[in-house]
């Protein structure tokens, strides 16, 4: 229906494994359900933000799911499309892995580690790793590409010292650029601010304890 809304968040809200934010866009407040990755990444209260989303229809109600950026909602996609896996399942491992956590995990066939996920056993996790690892190979490829792509096009003196830090780090480019992209959409006025963008990376990649020390 949109494939992103533009807006200022008023509310953001956490309560057990459940996460939601409300962006008012033109008049309209939009309670959308979104994962512990985006809910990080996401902008405070009163600032602006853009967020990606799905409208899930249902008989008896109608959900909006919010994601910080193109590839949390494609992937979001293709796990709905595995046999037995509804959107809520399809959050909880969203908000249980970064999107190149889980996407390896299939492509390893490591059912352990994605039935890390709550309500995610080992049947799940073997179901979706069968559905999924060759479209994830796939998607894999087009998203090194375009990382790649990225890369060569940018020469900002602060981009380049952001990605030296945070491979120091030990992240690989792959995480840098794809985390480091998100938080310079969601955070437009820190794109020369050296110590903003890694410590707002730090916690997309959930390393919250080395981003205090920024």
């Amino acid at each position: 229906m949109f494939a992103y809304i533009k807006g200022v968040i008023t509310e953001k809200e956490s309560a057990g494994h459940g996460h939601t934010v409300v962006l008012e866009s033109q008049g309209f407040g939009m309670d959308m359900q979104v994962s512990q990755q985006t809910f990080s990444v996401l902008p405070e209260i009163g600032e602006d933000a853009q967020i990606y989303t799905i409208f899930v229809v249902k008989e008896s109600e109608v959900i909006l799911y919010g994601f910080a950026d193109r590839d949390e909602k494609e992937l979001f996609l293709l796990l709905t499309s595995v046999t037995g896996i509804g959107p809520k399942l399809a959050l909880a491992l969203l908000s249980t892995f970064r999107p190149d956590q889980l996407c390896e995990a299939i492509v390893q066939k490591d059912d352990r580690m994605i039935s890390q996920a709550p309500g995610v056993g080992a049947k799940v996790a073997g179901r979706i790793i069968l559905e999924l690892k060759t479209k994830i190979e796939t998607w894999q490829q087009k998203h090194f590409i375009e990382s790649q792509t990225q890369l060569s096009n940018s020469h900002s003196e602060v981009d380049e010292e952001v990605k030296s830090i945070l491979t120091g780090l030990g992240y690989s480019l792959s995480e840098i650029l794809h985390t480091l992209a998100a938080v310079k959409k969601q955070h437009e006025d820190m794109s020369q601010d050296v110590e903003g963008l890694i410590k707002e990376s730090l916690k997309a990649l959930g390393a919250g304890s080395v981003a205090h020390k920024f």
